[in-house]
């Protein structure tokens, strides 16, 4: 209801033909502010709806777009008007120019937060308000764009987090770390580079005129008219930020409530392997494949399609594989979208065994299906009882069991006691496993190891 207010009083900005330019950049940034404190309320639900698989968040998700989409068409019409101003007034200007290039990040983000489908005329959009605003000699000009805040930006501070945004891997990354990950990146965005110069550390290069979106530096020469990326200082700011953190300090910007740290720390990794000197290679080649492929959900789902009971099991489709992983094309609703860190397992048409693996990348295009990347892990899963002395829990077990071997075992979160043995049953027979100590996490299940006695 707030944000409705706000969009009908922007329509009524936009239809004053006669308001003083001045005047007209002076309500659009007070409405744009009067949005902020609603706009925190309906993240925060999304995150919740996120997390509970909840089709609210679909209409909250709405409602924020809507409005930055608002606040990007009136900023353009106050910038448009001010190309014909017969005064000049380049501070006004370049503040509007830079509440709208925040606008369209923000509202990147937000198609960052379902992963898709993307607007491909945002880049044309800042693209175009960014050019005029360095043929003009402001985009360095500091502006306040939050009222009562000293903090200052700039047009080329605004395009920064814009271009290193896209440039994080937010495929890769669940809804809650997205936002952490921008939060951090708006933390040590002073460190961040955008030029037009090749400089040193530029590994991503943008070319605003093409309405493109950043593209990784595969050989190192100039463009004419790109804009390259460089964030090599910016691990000096996340170690200081990870000394920080290890003593428990956490920065009041970066503090999104428990679990700040680790979350943190998971985004730290995660930039450091995006902005790289070298891309992370793939361990296996992949090999574009087609064709029908069986696919089931989560522990519980695969538990079922192991039992014979198949109303779990969907019909999707074979993008790649390789030795490590593959991706498919799965239809998906909102509600219904996988999420990073999901236990999936797909098996083609003519074998009778699964191939588990979880999600590692997510990409929807049309917004009726998803590229799903799967990481595989095991071959042929087994479901077995097993006991860790607490109460007996439902296992799979990912390799075969063998006296002396190592074996993997997936399980729901927290269903196994760290360093327990545990006893399952398999043909017949009791066997005791004693725990090593490795394991991993997904979304709602764990990978541990352990010894076959």
């Amino acid at each position: 209801m707030a944000l409705s207010a706000v969009r009908e009083a922007l329509d009524a900005i936009v239809l004053a033909k006669d308001m003083a330019l001045q005047t007209q950049a002076r309500a659009v940034a007070e409405l744009d502010e009067a949005a902020q404190a609603p706009l925190r309320g309906i993240f925060k639900g999304f995150l919740q709806a996120v997390a509970l698989r909840s089709p609210r968040g679909d209409v909250l998700r709405t409602a924020a777009t809507g409005h930055f989409s608002e606040i990007s068409s009136a900023c353009q019409l106050v910038l448009d008007r001010g190309r014909y101003a017969m005064k000049s007034q380049p501070e006004t200007l370049a503040e509007i120019a830079a509440r709208l290039i925040r606008a369209e990040t923000n509202r990147l983000k937000w198609q960052h937060m379902v992963y898709g489908p993307f607007d491909e005329g945002l880049w044309l959009r800042t693209g175009r308000v960014f050019l005029e605003s360095v043929e003009e000699a402001r985009y360095q000009v500091p502006v306040t764009l939050r009222f009562g805040r000293e903090t200052a930006t700039s047009v080329v501070k605004e395009m920064t987090r814009a271009v290193a945004l896209q440039c994080a891997g937010l495929n890769q990354l669940p809804p809650d770390l997205i936002d952490v990950t921008d939060r951090l990146i708006h933390y040590i965005l002073p460190v961040l580079h955008l030029s037009s110069s090749l400089v040193e550390g530029a590994r991503y290069y943008w070319e605003p005129s093409l309405g493109k979106p950043p593209l990784r530096i595969v050989r190192a020469e100039l463009i004419p008219g790109a804009w390259y990326f460089s964030a090599q200082n910016a691990d000096g700011a996340l170690s200081e930020l990870e000394a920080m953190l290890h003593k428990g300090v956490v920065p009041g910007v970066l503090d999104v409530g428990p679990g700040s740290r680790d979350r943190l720390f998971a985004s730290i990794r995660h930039l450091r392997r995006c902005w790289c000197d070298a891309p992370v290679k793939r361990r296996y080649r992949r090999h574009v494949m087609a064709g029908p492929v069986k696919g089931v959900r989560g522990f519980l789902g695969l538990q079922r399609a192991l039992r014979g009971v198949g109303e779990t099991i969907e019909e999707w489709e074979l993008h790649d594989a390789s030795v490590g992983g593959m991706a498919v094309m799965a239809p998906v609703d909102g509600s219904a979208m996988p999420r990073i860190g999901d236990l999936m397992a797909v098996r083609s048409e003519d074998a009778s065994e699964w191939r588990l693996g979880m999600v590692r990348r997510l990409s929807r295009g049309d917004g009726s299906s998803a590229f799903v990347g799967l990481e595989t892990f095991a071959t042929a899963p087994k479901s077995v009882r097993a006991d860790d002395g607490r109460s007996p829990v439902e296992i799979l077990l990912c390799d075969p069991m063998r006296r002396g071997a190592i074996l993997r075992v997936v399980a729901p979160l927290n269903a196994l006691r760290p360093g327990v043995p545990l006893f399952v049953a398999d043909a017949g027979a009791i066997q005791k496993l004693k725990p090593l100590g490795s394991n991993w996490r997904g979304s709602e299940f764990e990978v541990r190891t352990y010894l076959v006695l």
